[in-house]
């Protein structure tokens, strides 16, 4: 629907600067499917697939919208209407006479998939809570929902293909800040704004002209972010910083810190699953500053990583596609691992200082012990030629023979071994010799497939002893409780600040400690 008064009048000229640039876009050589977007309602507007750059950035840089918030979607149709209602009602509170823009960038829709669930419950909760806003107020709010799919004639599947999308439009606006939020979130949005804003208000006083990063700390059940826990802590140490909650789903970018994004290199990873680890490497390598807030509990759906599936080895592909580009660079990594360098840190804002107290992250059912252990036996091969090339054959050797205890296990139907057994100091070293062999033959392939596979096992590992804690160590007592699984709610803040996020914590410093151990490795390989 076209609305024919002073929106409609608006609306007729952005699509005619909008065609004026696509005919720029053509004439330079570019192909490009294009559709100018819908307005659905006044500051509500649908997009379609294909679309070229500066499609929706044209339109935002005429709204000037302070803040950006963007929304990287897929399936969730369930909670995206929810979660806008709650951005936009919190934005009014929050960001008062400032104009907000929100953007869904969806990857359920495609060509070749029709399902316009998600985009559809997000266009239907844009419409009805701006409607419900005081008229005064309803011009500063501006919401897009659109498929990221063949966007400047890329197809790739992810979330980082819907996160260009965000960063690209947003070079052509005048924002000041991109708020980052997954698009399966539960939590109270008001809340979580004040904090970003608090924290940006914090920043401009102390470090006025610097880029930043803000970055996310909050309790998630301990089968989740497997990733965040095995990988992610302990390689951003490897920069230089200890990062924690670098692919929390949950950040936000001064307009400097996108502008990084946009310049940096995206790789088939990147777009993929890999793109909030590459953000994490990038702004630690620039000099951002980075914060830490204390948010309360992710309240989300569990996705479980730990299953040997595609996603985690972007993760670690694209992480270590960035460690391999800086060491060429600066030589920045073996120049850590020679050094005795104090870690840097990020600076922390707790609970104290975001008003937000401990949340329970509550029950879940995703883990399933049977297909856990089901799955590291069958798919071993899958990644078997990996192990031998990145691992010494000392090591590769062990995991073999822990292998074949656990398919004994299986077939004996015995409790023991649970899984592989292999703690947090084996995986640290496990972890060492990998990226030592990147560094030395720069190959990631074996190098990210054997990670996938070790992580994978050291995370059930993690879990194992969590599930211990609580009074479950036989495949009997965890899958009395699997279904609803959970810490009992009178011990689970300490539960979580001392089993778990303490024990995180321990494994990163342990894999920084003994980082020379990297550095060895590269020598080894090196012959020397």
């Amino acid at each position: 629907m076209v609305y024919k008064d002073i929106n409609g009048f608006f609306h007729d000229f952005y699509l005619l600067h909008l065609r004026l640039h696509i005919f720029l876009y053509q004439s330079q050589g570019n192909t490009c499917i294009f559709s100018p977007m819908k307005q659905i309602a006044p500051n509500v507007f649908q997009g379609v697939p294909n679309a070229a750059p500066g499609f929706l950035g044209s339109v935002l840089k005429d709204f000037t919208p302070r803040w950006i918030i963007g929304h990287p979607t897929f399936h969730n149709q369930d909670n995206i209407g929810s979660q806008l209602r709650k951005g936009i009602l919190g934005a009014m509170e929050n960001f008062a006479d400032q104009k907000v823009a929100f953007i869904v960038s969806d990857g359920t829709c495609t060509e070749k998939n029709s399902d316009t669930a998600t985009i559809d419950a997000a266009l239907f909760s844009a419409q009805e809570t701006l409607e419900s806003l005081p008229k005064e107020k309803r011009n500063d709010i501006f919401i897009f929902v659109g498929s990221y799919d063949g966007y400047n004639n890329d197809h790739t599947p992810g979330k980082g293909s819907a996160l260009k999308l965000i960063f690209d439009e947003m070079g052509y606006t005048g924002a000041e800040t991109l708020i980052l939020l997954d698009g399966d979130l539960k939590n109270d949005m008001a809340a979580w704004q004040r904090v970003f804003k608090d924290t940006v208000a914090y920043h401009e006083k102390s470090s006025l002209g610097q880029n930043y990063f803000i970055t996310a700390r909050y309790a998630r059940h301990f089968v989740d972010a497997s990733l965040t826990r095995m990988i992610v802590g302990p390689l951003t140490t490897l920069m230089g910083t200890y990062v924690p909650g670098g692919i929390s789903g949950d950040i936000v970018l001064s307009a400097g810190a996108v502008a990084l994004e946009r310049a940096s290199t995206w790789t088939n990873a990147r777009r993929r699953y890999g793109t909030d680890i590459a953000t994490t490497f990038d702004n630690i390598a620039a000099g951002t500053a980075i914060y830490e807030v204390y948010l309360g509990a992710k309240l989300h759906d569990i996705t479980d990583d730990a299953k040997l599936s595609v996603m985690p080895g972007e993760v670690i592909g694209a992480a270590l596609e960035r460690l391999l580009h800086y060491e060429s660079l600066d030589q920045r990594v073996t120049r850590l691992l020679g050094a005795d360098t104090p870690l840097g840190h990020v600076t922390m804002r707790g609970p104290q200082e975001t008003g937000i107290a401990f949340i329970d992250p509550g029950e879940t059912s995703v883990f399933n012990v049977a297909t856990k252990r089901l799955a590291l036996v069958e798919r071993f091969p899958l990644f078997e030629e990996s192990m031998r090339v990145t691992l010494r054959p000392a090591t590769f050797a062990m995991v073999q023979k822990r292998h074949a205890a656990l398919n004994r296990a299986l077939r004996d139907t015995t409790s023991q071994p649970l899984f592989l057994g292999i703690g947090a100091m084996e995986w640290t070293s496990f972890l060492h010799e990998a990226i030592g062999y990147a560094l030395a033959v720069k190959d990631t392939t074996h190098a990210c497939s054997a990670l996938n596979y070790l992580y994978t096992a050291a995370f059930l590992e993690f879990c194992a002893q969590k599930l211990a804690e609580l009074g479950c160590a036989s495949v009997a007592d965890i899958e009395r409780v699997q279904k609803k699984l959970c810490v009992p709610k009178k011990d689970a803040q300490a539960f979580y600040a001392e089993k778990v996020d303490a024990a995180v914590k321990e494994l990163a410093f342990g894999f920084f400690k003994n980082r020379n151990a990297i550095l060895d490795r590269v020598q080894e390989l090196a012959g020397n």
